[in-house]
């Protein structure tokens, strides 16, 4: 398991470019000021990462997006992160942190604004306890306040979402014509028990998403169910493992 600390490094590390992405998007709305504005809130959050001393925090592809100056990332990058559903991994590294109680189900996204709020470079974060504070105390308050959630608890979310990313992976290969539906079914079948007993929510021997057995989902219901599962069981299993992010195996 990672530290208390190596979390939460990792949540801000995902938040500061959730925060940067939101803003270096608004320059192709193709309204100047607000392009100027933007890329003055990058600049102050860029500046509180660098002054935190987090920057041998980021993997590669990330130390080399940050290293850029503001209103320069492009629409295939941005694109890239809003498909990711940053906030999705955000939300379980605040649940191994005790931050969040629950975890939506796999069929809804998390509120990515409250989870943005949380993080220390944003002055009503709960760990921004005084005025005047700079951006090393501030990330010292979080990394000292924070303390892991129990190894079993974590276990849990990560066999559960395992087990949604699993049933993402096997309706796409399904759907693609390399596993026979009643191949799958009999698998869901076996399954039904385990995956009840954690709390997967069922329709008859599936699992139900968006108030529907998954095997009926409409391609886009699919396409969101598959990302929020990505996204979090990547977080799950960073939190239990020892390499780095874009290393993460997986596997279903």
């Amino acid at each position: 398991m990672r530290t208390a600390a190596d979390i939460a490094g990792r949540a801000v590390c995902l938040g500061v470019l959730s925060f940067r992405a939101r803003f270096e998007a608004m320059r192709f709305d193709e309204d100047a000021r607000a392009a100027e504005q933007a890329a003055g809130m990058i600049a102050g959050v860029s500046n509180w990462f660098r002054g935190a001393g987090l920057l041998p925090a980021l993997i590669g592809p990330e130390a080399a997006l940050f290293e850029l100056p503001p209103n320069s990332w492009e629409r295939p990058v941005l694109r890239a992160i809003g498909e990711a559903l940053i906030e999705e991994s955000i939300a379980v590294l605040f649940a191994g942190l005790n931050l969040v109680a629950t975890l939506p189900g796999y069929d809804r996204r998390v509120d990515g604004e409250e989870l943005l709020r949380l993080l220390p470079f944003l002055s009503d974060s709960p760990f921004v306890t005084h005025h005047g504070m700079d951006p090393r105390e501030e990330w010292t308050v979080m990394a000292a306040s924070v303390s892991r959630a129990p190894d079993a608890d974590v276990a849990r979310g990560a066999r559960i979402a395992g087990l949604w990313w699993w049933r993402a992976i096997s309706e796409a290969l399904v759907r693609g014509g390399t596993l026979p539906r009643t191949e799958l079914a009999g698998a869901l079948r076996d399954g039904a028990s385990t995956g009840r007993a954690l709390g997967i929510p069922y329709a008859g021997d599936d699992f139900a998403a968006f108030g529907k057995p998954y095997a009926q989902l409409a391609p886009d219901e699919h396409r969101a169910a598959s990302v929020i599962a990505e996204a979090r069981v990547r977080a799950f299993r960073w939190m239990q493992g020892d390499v780095a992010w874009d290393e993460v195996a997986m596997d279903s």
